[in-house]
């Protein structure tokens, strides 16, 4: 089992190179906004002129003028009408998101991959494989590249000329029967994967008031409203500056609130009050405090995999994962992490088993019998290393891991 933390969805190196614009409640609002501003054409005729509907969302002062019974008023105190306000009310983030669920779906991971490319270090790869089984070019590795065959199927490359003892392309006597040399053959290649963390849920609910003077021009108003539902639904399919896409849902019912009943001492109000719910999400927020939300990775064209000898006894490390720290394991030593197990974490070129290594006291010849780490990677620094810690390669094989869409 691993000893890892969870994945929070901002592990992993930070692309210099990538951008995208963030969506969030903000661009939800200027969404709905520009549904009744811009893509709806509200209009009615004042003395014979079309005019426009004017669209305020209110906030603030204007929340608490379009709460109230009477419209809003210019500096002159006249009335504005006609006029469509829009105000924020609830924000429900549970998982039924309003009755509408979401947008995306919810998933049991923690970050999305929103762009995957090949990465800049592919070329030199694609240099060592020869997917092309190139011969002539002397960037590209080829079987008579190699200026000395010793070890076969040959070592030491020629000057100026690059090869390869991979068990590949590079190494074919025959061309590329197919003969297309431009083709465009995405497989064996080096990507890099670039995600955000996954996106939060969020449903929002606006209270949208229409206000008019005369009922005709309420008439017409909603009538309009109706004529641009984007499909069979009562619905619309409304799009951010940066080209997000969400569906405003409309509620059942439009209320009316209007003062026909006792308007002769008043001017004339008609009001209708409607509710319209959008699920959105939050993604790819990049405010201050908050760290950056893009994370790149690098693919592995292959795996590599091992068969070894050893001249000792083996034993692999087994234990609960909720088992005790030994915590007087380095006490003399600098403080060092450990897992769960008591152990410290394994390195590249490391395996979790211990092999029993014995040593001998040059001076007074006792022998001494410890477990210690494998270690199948010789860094060549010139320290001597125990005769049961030396690790013989019996064979090793290479997995091509192909683009699974291809």
């Amino acid at each position: 089992m691993s000893d890892k933390k969870l994945d929070g969805g901002y592990e992993g190196n930070v692309p210099d190179d990538f951008f995208i614009p963030a969506s969030g409640i903000e661009e939800t609002d200027r969404a709905l906004f520009n549904l009744f501003n811009k893509t709806i054409p509200f209009q009615v005729k004042v003395d014979n002129k079309p005019k426009m509907v004017p669209v305020v969302f209110a906030t603030g002062e204007r929340f608490a003028l379009t709460r109230r019974k009477s419209p809003m008023r210019d500096r002159n105190n006249a009335l504005i009408l006609p006029i469509i306000s829009i105000r924020r009310t609830t924000l429900d983030h549970g998982p039924s998101q309003g009755g509408y669920k979401t947008a995306i779906a919810y998933r049991n991971q923690q970050s999305y991959v929103i762009r995957k490319r090949l990465d800049p270090r592919d070329r030199d790869y694609q240099k060592i494989i020869n997917k092309l089984r190139l011969k002539n070019q002397s960037n590209v590795a080829a079987r008579s590249h190699f200026d000395s065959n010793d070890i076969s199927p040959g070592n030491i490359a020629k000057v100026g000329k690059i090869a390869s003892r991979r068990n590949d392309n590079n190494l074919s006597f025959l061309d590329d029967p197919s003969g297309d040399l431009l083709k465009n053959k995405i497989g064996e290649n080096i990507f890099e994967i670039i995600t955000v963390p996954y996106p939060k849920f969020v449903a929002i609910d606006y209270e949208v008031v229409f206000w008019t003077q005369y009922m005709q021009h309420m008439n017409q108003m909603i009538e309009m409203l109706f004529s641009f539902f984007s499909g069979q639904g009562h619905d619309f399919l409304i799009e951010s500056e940066d080209g997000y896409q969400y569906v405003a849902f409309l509620k059942p019912s439009l209320t009316s609130a209007d003062n026909l009943t006792d308007f002769s001492s008043d001017e004339r109000i008609v009001r209708y009050t409607f509710n319209m719910t959008v699920p959105t999400y939050i993604l790819a927020q990049q405010h201050e405090g908050l760290p950056q939300p893009f994370r790149k990775f690098i693919s592995a064209p292959q795996i590599e995999f091992g068969y070894h000898q050893v001249s000792t006894e083996v034993k692999t490390v087994n234990g609960s994962p909720d088992g005790d720290r030994d915590l007087n394991k380095f006490i003399l030593n600098d403080v060092q992490n450990i897992n769960v197990r008591g152990q410290t974490p394994t390195t590249r070129g490391q395996g979790s088993e211990r092999l029993l290594d014995t040593i001998v006291d040059p001076f007074t010849g006792e022998k001494s019998k410890r477990w210690v780490k494998i270690k199948t990677r010789n860094q060549r620094s010139g320290e001597t290393v125990a005769s049961s810690r030396i690790v013989v390669d019996l064979e090793t094989q290479f997995d091509t891991v192909l683009d699974e869409d291809n």
